[in-house]
């Protein structure tokens, strides 16, 4: 039998499945030397988008609730990406071959709303057909 806690409960391993997936790609040393013309654009940017934008959607959808509205969960769930990104930065700086970038937080803040705006809306749409 499924519950709200069980419910609840799998929310949030979908959250720290993500994080700890996340954590894991900024702490792997890199072998080969870094590509100056990546700075601004380049696969790892991709990486960044992508990993903090499901980041950001399991978030809001674990943060949403009654005394939560989507919109609060949303900003927080961005919130928390974007923070959750800078910590990782600062990590990196201790990691050979790995060096922070502007950018990587500017494709880590993008994903993010991009995944919460997803969410919300997936949400939205799934709750308008139910009724």
């Amino acid at each position: 039998m499924t519950t709200a806690r069980t419910t609840g409960r799998s929310r949030w391993t979908r959250v720290t499945i993500a994080a700890a997936a996340l954590f894991v790609g900024a702490v792997i040393p890199v072998p080969f030397g870094r590509h100056p013309e990546f700075e601004w654009f380049g696969p790892d940017k991709l990486l960044h988008l992508l990993g903090h934008g499901g980041f950001a959607a399991a978030a809001v959808e674990a943060l949403e609730s009654d005394r939560l509205g989507p919109r609060e969960a949303g900003l927080l769930a961005v919130c928390l990406s974007t923070g959750y990104a800078l910590l990782l930065g600062r990590l990196q700086e201790r990691v050979p071959g790995r060096e922070p970038e502007p950018a990587d937080h500017l494709a880590a803040l993008f994903g993010s709303v991009l995944g919460v705006a997803g969410s919300l809306r997936r949400s939205g749409a799934a709750s308008s057909s139910a009724e």
